[in-house]
């Protein structure tokens, strides 16, 4: 099996199907360091969810942000 045939069947899979395929094959290279950041960014995304949820953050759109970091920063 070579990772082209691999790649022809993969790309035949369900959109779900390749994004889990693409979890396990991450987690095969991924290092126990970047395994534990990952899990505490998801730990404070999920932080981050409850608290706007309840109101107690807001949020601003991504594109104003942009803007608004590109004029700040403009040389």
């Amino acid at each position: 099996m070579t990772a082209a045939s691999v790649t022809n069947e993969a790309l035949n899979l369900s959109p779900v199907e390749r994004a889990q395929l693409i979890d396990a094959l991450w987690d095969s290279l991924a290092s126990d360091e970047m395994k534990a950041r990952e899990a505490a960014w998801a730990q404070e995304a999920e932080r981050r969810i409850d608290a706007y949820d309840a109101g107690q953050m807001t949020a601003r759109d991504a594109k104003t942000v942009i803007s608004e970091l590109r004029e700040r920063f403009k040389k």
